[in-house]
């Protein structure tokens, strides 16, 4: 079922000690209708006076339910995950109501898969840290809770926790929209290489994502970018997929780890600013001795 959020005028949730899901939910309401005022009870006679209830009450956003709802990964669906299935693409054009519809899509896709599943299934009490014990974001929202021995005021520590969280969706969801935004200058750069394995940039941007596509042949190695004030060029690598380190080549082994005296005797320059020890950047002050380092690396 469609809501039309304009009808939405009051939130409720309960009014115990709050988690990720219930306070990602509400940050999600808030981007959406603004800063609407959200209930904190279990008098199911307030609830049921309220035009959207989230977390409680067993109804379309409550997952506390024998038959709750899971993804086709077999993440269940916690508060958050089900509010933002029905608002997160309207939340998304209210960021840039020029976005078409696969974008939408894409950024949809990825809050949900990197930031909303690890809370669902965390407080679905799917684990998520059988691996490293990571802290996660649901830990630390849920630290926002007032300890047992502190007489801080819960619905203000819920206040603070849903500030918290909705910076971080809004950071995540324009960051999203700036890598949509880059694919302009990525494609001009791909297309005017004058050395098949160099891509240089003329601003720096998100890079990777688009360039993966559109390279199907895998012929860039490096890729070079300025700083915000053209006072520093970066080289990096290209590595094989999305999700992993590996470089499709690495940078030039012999100044990996060095200081910036030894790079410039090595390589015949006077501005090498630093070369990551693993090989995967590196930096000067000049286009040209970037473009060396990159050379001599292929």
């Amino acid at each position: 079922m469609m809501i039309n959020e304009k009808n939405i005028k009051t939130l409720g949730t309960h009014n115990g000690k709050f988690h990720a899901d219930d306070v990602m939910a509400t940050a999600i309401l808030r981007l959406l209708l603004g800063d609407i005022k959200v209930t904190r009870t279990r008098d199911e006679t307030i609830l049921s006076q309220l035009d959207l209830v989230y977390d409680i009450s067993l109804g379309e956003f409550d997952h506390h339910q024998l038959n709750k709802e899971i993804r086709e990964n077999h993440i269940p669906y916690a508060a958050c995950g089900l509010v933002w299935r029905e608002f997160g693409s309207r939340v998304i054009q209210k960021f840039n109501s020029q976005l078409e519809e696969d974008d939408i899509t894409l950024i949809f896709d990825y809050v949900d898969n990197h930031l909303l599943q690890g809370i669902d299934a965390t407080d679905n009490g799917v684990d998520i840290k059988s691996e490293i014990k990571v802290t996660s974001i649901s830990d630390i929202i849920q630290n926002f809770n007032p300890t047992w021995d502190s007489n801080d005021s819960k619905d203000e520590a819920f206040e603070e926790a849903t500030q918290y969280a909705t910076e971080v969706i809004k950071r995540i969801i324009s960051r999203q929209i700036s890598v949509i935004k880059a694919r302009s200058i990525v494609d001009d750069a791909f297309q005017n290489r004058t050395i098949k394995e160099i891509m240089v940039l003329k601003s720096g941007c998100p890079w990777l994502h688009h360039l993966l596509k559109i390279d199907l042949n895998n012929e860039v190695l490096f890729v070079i970018s300025p700083d915000d004030t053209n006072a520093e060029y970066k080289v990096q690598t290209v590595k094989k997929t999305v999700d992993t380190f590996e470089a499709r080549k690495d940078i030039l082994e012999s100044i990996r780890g060095k200081s910036s005296e030894e790079i410039n005797s090595i390589l015949q320059i006077n501005d090498a600013i630093f070369c990551h020890k693993t090989g995967f950047i590196a930096s000067a002050k000049s286009m040209e001795s970037a473009l060396k380092i990159a050379h001599l690396s292929i």
